[in-house]
């Protein structure tokens, strides 16, 4: 099915239920998570997108971050088609500050204020070339004395198995790290039984003040305590350069596109009080 098109009231719909919806293509009513176990929640449109209009919603998502280190975001590599976010990276050479550079890449991050804790979830495809461009799911924020970031997936980051994927978390400058430690970095990979550039894929977090559990096609994959990422975080979609390209740049294979069906963000009511007493 196109990306985008509406499901028509035939076997064709019939069909499409049957093998899993393509790029666009939503269940009636609500959405729900892909995981069983976080189905509690309350959909947070600030952070949540379709991508079914005409262009990228820009009161939304910022698709001009500022560069930094590898990573050149260029708002034309960011763009809504057919029902996609589509983040592209693109061979062009450059300077920042001296230093010679290679690709641009496409981004988007959300505008809200930022959100603490929730169910994260996105449906992605990864770019045809392989290796050196990863698509990424996350959220971060560096702020004056402390930097939380908690990757919900990195896709096709390693050079040599297409077919590992990173959930990892990261803490820099924080004053609550033992033994005076400023930085925390913890790499975790789960091995898919598919090649991600083959279909879309839902990549989805459960983040809570207590545990921080990673789910791929609804399946939790990784689980560990939260002791540190108690920061209000942005929301990321980006399309990133990663190895062999950091020292190895090659022109062949760009430009090249990853896609995104959609992400949604979900946070939980408050226990009511009592009785009649709302969220």
């Amino acid at each position: 099915m196109c990306c985008g098109s509406a499901p028509a009231i035939s076997m064709t719909m019939a069909l499409a239920f049957l093998v899993g919806w393509a790029c666009g293509a939503q269940d009636p009513g609500p959405p729900q998570p892909a995981s069983s176990a976080n189905h509690n929640g309350i959909l947070q449109q600030e952070f949540s997108d379709e991508f079914n209009g005409q262009a990228l919603d820009t009161a939304k998502w910022d698709n001009d971050v500022a560069d930094w280190g590898v990573w050149s975001w260029e708002p034309e590599n960011a763009w809504v088609e057919n029902g996609c976010l589509n983040l592209r990276m693109q061979h062009r050479e450059h300077e920042r500050k001296g230093k010679k550079l290679f690709y641009t890449s496409g981004i988007v991050k959300s505008k809200a204020s930022p959100i603490r804790y929730g169910y994260f979830e996105a449906r992605i495809k990864a770019a045809p070339r392989f290796p050196g461009v990863s698509p990424d799911f996350w959220v971060y924020r560096g702020e004056k004395d402390i930097w939380t970031e908690i990757d919900f997936v990195e896709i096709t980051q390693h050079d040599k198995n297409i077919k590992l994927m990173d959930t990892n978390i990261h803490v820099f400058r924080s004053p609550e790290l033992p033994n005076g430690r400023k930085n925390l970095h913890e790499h975790r990979e789960w091995k898919a039984p598919w090649d991600p550039r083959e279909a879309f894929h839902t990549y989805g977090c459960k983040w809570d003040d207590a545990q921080i559990r990673w789910y791929i096609d609804g399946q939790l994959v990784a689980s560990r305590t939260n002791e540190f990422w108690h920061q209000s975080l942005d929301v990321v979609l980006s399309c990133g350069v990663r190895p062999p390209l950091h020292t190895q740049p090659s022109p062949n294979g760009f430009p090249t596109v990853c896609q995104v069906d959609y992400v949604r963000v979900w946070k939980e009511s408050a226990p009511q009080r009592d009785a009649g007493v709302g969220k």
